[in-house]
Formats: structure tokens, C-alpha cells, sequence
């Protein structure tokens, strides 16, 4: 199987690619092309710094990278059916406040992929990386950042459906077994015919609820996994609350936010963050949507009597592409619109997990 993965530079893409080779134990091959295209370079006696291979002659650049690809055609044969790969890459650059293309339609189709996925991780973070870099310091500010991510999320999911593969997004907080159960429990055994794992994307409400309630959730989705269902969580993204610490330190006049990025302390402009706001929000919408497609079933955990508008969004839209929707709800009184919507409810967990075994789910 060959994996094409993609993830904006400051994402952590390949290091993130790396766990998931180590949980494979010697089943699965990286195949990193820009670190390869600085070695080919070198190799041919040319010695490009990393803040300079962007501003190549394109034609030059477009060389270096399908003499890779001529390499890694190569290499998938000599692999054949003994090791998966993965192409880590991008597939395209925001340079100079304009796109640079990254991949080749030529090669892409020679390789076809059997599987797309972008790996994404927490803007900030993002931010924070970009910045210790020197060729990319000042450049771009977190909208260009969302921007970018959103168009290599974009670029890639129309690749995949060019060629109607899979595709997935995977959010880096989630850890390498989330990537490494995709390919080996659901689409290597969707390749061989065999019954692939159940996949759920888990609705819970987020705002103004009691951290007790969060617990629960973690619980619930710590049960879920152990049953073997994969699970997308929409928290693994945490930018909405960013705008609430920019609030709060503009209100104090500050013009910086503290944030913890790969354990040290990084700081986050303020000004940026107000300006991302509709960019933010937009994104967090159109993303969990993104995660119910690739998702089989929703399950949702409802604690609270009140009604969440994110909740009932993301119940409706499951509902409504076909998705089955679980809901653990152990409240008497059930609005009819809340109950038209879902496929079954239970009053706990472990009802939930009797049903879906009953059913065949976990098979």
C-alpha cells in the first residue's frame, strides 16, 4: 500500500510519520521528498540552503523533484508487496504570499496512491515553529497560516478524489496509532476484502459545560477504542479557545498571548488572532463536517439537558449523509427533533457497546 501524506510545513508532518513507522515495526518505508531533493542536490555537487530551494528557477525545482520520484518508482518496485509507503510531501508552498506548486500530476498517477491523507496540527503551534525558522520568520501571519493549511487540506482532498481514493484528515494531537489503525485495521483490510474497523466521529458539547462532563468524554472514548472503533475527536483541534485568550488579553491590554508549544513557552499575537477570528470559526465548522465524512457512525455524548446548536448541527448533518448516529442520553425528556434525527439512544456506554457488538458493528 502506498500513502500519500501531505501537512504544511511547521505541522510536524514527517516526525509525526515517524511514530507511525515505529508502531509498524519494519512494515512501512518514509519516503520524504524534501529532505531527498536537498540530498539529490548535494549529491550533483549543488548545495541549495533550506530558506533558497523555494526561490528556484521552477523548471530547475520541477527536475530535482521528479528525478525523486524517478527514484521512488524504483523503490516501490523493489518494495512490491513486502513493505507499505509513505510519500511524505506537500502539495504546494505559500511563498511570498503566493502558492508554489509541489507535486507533479505526471508522477502522481505513475504512483497512484492508494491512500491520501494531511496530517494538521494546532495553528499556534504551527505559528511558533514557522517562527524559530529563519528563512521562514515574518512571513506569514496566522490567517496566511490558515489559509495554507486550508488549500494543501483543499489540494489534497481533490487528488484523492481524482483518483477516488481514500482520504483522510488527521489531526497530529491524536497520536501516530490513529494513522496507523486507518491504514492496517480499515484500508489494508478494505483492500483484501476483509470486514475494516468501525470508524466514529465523537459529538459532545463543548462550550459552558463542566469540566466533570469532559472526563466522562475522555472515558467514553477511552471505552470506544478499547472496543477497537476508531475515533475522531473534535477537540484534538483546539483553536476556538485562542480567541477567547485574545479577548481576555485585550481587555487587559496586552498585546501577546502565552502558549505552550513542544513544552516551551511561545508567545502569540494578539492582532493576529482578532484578524484570524472569521477564518478560525469558519474552519472549525467545516472541519468537524470533514471529519463525519470519514467517519461510519456518530456517536454522541449529550450530559446536559440543554441544547447545543454544534451538537444538533453535526447530529443533522450525520443524519443526513448517512450516517448512523448513537446517542448516549440519559435524560427522560427527549425533544422530538433530537429524536428524529438519531438512528438509536442509550442511557450509557455500556448499552451503547452491547448494541454495536449485537449489530456486527465491531466485528
Amino acid at each position: 500500500m502506498i500513502i500519500f501524506a501531505t501537512g504544511i510545513s511547521g505541522s510536524k508532518r514527517l516526525e509525526y510519520l515517524e511514530e507511525v513507522v515505529k508502531l509498524a515495526r519494519g512494515e512501512v518505508e518514509i519516503k520524504d521528498i524534501g529532505s531527498l531533493m536537498f540530498e539529490k542536490s548535494r549529491h550533483l555537487g549543488i548545495d541549495i540552503p533550506e530558506g533558497k530551494i523555494l526561490d528556484l528557477d521552477p523548471f530547475a525545482l520541477n527536475y530535482l523533484r521528479a528525478a525523486i520520484f524517478e527514484e521512488i518508482l524504483k523503490e516501490k518496485s523493489r518494495l512490491g508487496k513486502r513493505k507499505d509507503l509513505i510519500i511524505s510531501t506537500h502539495t504546494c508552498f505559500r511563498w511570498k504570499k503566493h502558492l508554489v506548486p509541489a507535486f507533479n500530476f505526471y508522477y502522481l498517477n505513475r504512483l497512484n496512491p492508494d491512500l491520501y491523507i494531511t496530517v494538521i496540527d494546532n495553528i499556534h503551534k504551527v505559528k511558533a515553529r514557522l517562527e524559530k525558522r529563519p528563512h521562514w520568520r515574518g512571513r506569514l501571519s496566522i490567517k496566511d497560516l490558515l489559509i495554507w493549511r486550508d488549500e494543501e487540506v483543499f489540494i489534497t482532498e481533490m487528488l484523492a478524489q481524482y483518483q477516488n481514493k481514500p482520504y483522510y484528515i488527521i489531526a497530529r494531537d491524536e497520536g501516530p496509532e490513529l494513522l496507523y489503525d486507518i491504514i492496517y485495521r480499515v484500508e489494508k483490510r478494505r483492500k483484501k476484502g476483509e470486514t475494516p474497523a468501525l470508524k466514529a466521529y465523537l459529538s459532545y458539547p463543548i462550550t459552558h459545560v463542566q469540566e466533570e462532563f469532559l472526563v466522562e468524554k475522555e472515558e467514553i472514548k477511552r471505552r470506544l477504542k478499547e472496543a477497537g472503533v476508531i475515533v475522531f475527536d473534535p477537540i484534538s483541534i483546539k483553536e476556538v479557545e485562542l480567541l477567547g485568550y485574545a479577548e481576555e488579553a485585550k481587555i487587559a491590554g496586552q498585546e501577546m498571548i502565552e502558549v505552550e508549544v513542544d513544552g516551551e513557552k511561545e508567545f502569540i499575537s494578539v492582532r493576529e488572532l482578532e484578524e484570524a477570528r472569521e477564518d478560525i470559526v469558519n474552519q472549525v465548522v467545516a472541519r468537524d463536517y470533514k471529519l463525519i465524512e470519514q467517519s461510519d457512525v456518530i456517536v454522541v455524548y449529550y450530559p446536559i439537558p440543554t441544547l447545543s446548536p454544534g451538537v444538533l448541527s453535526e447530529i443533522n448533518y450525520g443524519f443526513t449523509h448517512n450516517k448512523d448516529v448513537f446517542t448516549i442520553f440519559p435524560h427522560e425528556n427527549i425533544s422530538p427533533f433530537f429524536e428524529y434525527y438519531t438512528t438509536r439512544i442509550f442511557k450509557d456506554v455500556d448499552a451503547l457497546l452491547d448494541y454495536l457488538n449485537s449489530q456486527g458493528y465491531l466485528a
